[in-house]
């Protein structure tokens, strides 16, 4: 695209306008970008708090499942621990329990 009636000076010239140009124009695409996001989130304060209260609930439902957990470990131990001991009397159970309903039966 060399014009060969420019001298060099305008050529130069024309190339640091177009420089120019294009440097303003990103800059300016830039700052509008930068001024769309801030009119819309105003700076995320908004967000960043609600961020911070869901991670609190994140955190707080995460305690109250590990406590959940543990109960839950626990109770079934102590129901395998019924469970043996009603196994471990039901056999000495069952015979005295039959020799009372003979007597009368008896008598």
């Amino acid at each position: 695209m060399t014009d060969l009636s420019k001298t060099p000076q305008e050529e130069l010239r024309e190339k640091a306008w177009q420089a120019a140009t294009r440097l303003v124009v990103g800059l300016t695409l830039l700052g509008a970008g930068y001024t769309a996001a801030y009119l819309q989130y105003k700076d995320a304060v908004e967000l960043r708090v609600t961020v911070k209260q869901k991670q609190d609930r994140i955190v707080d439902l995460e305690n109250e499942r590990e406590t959940m957990s543990t109960k839950l470990a626990k109770i079934q131990r102590d129901k395998e621990v019924c469970e043996k001991a009603a196994k471990a009397s039901a056999p000495a159970a069952a015979p005295a329990a039959a020799a009372p309903a003979a007597a009368p039966a008896t008598e």
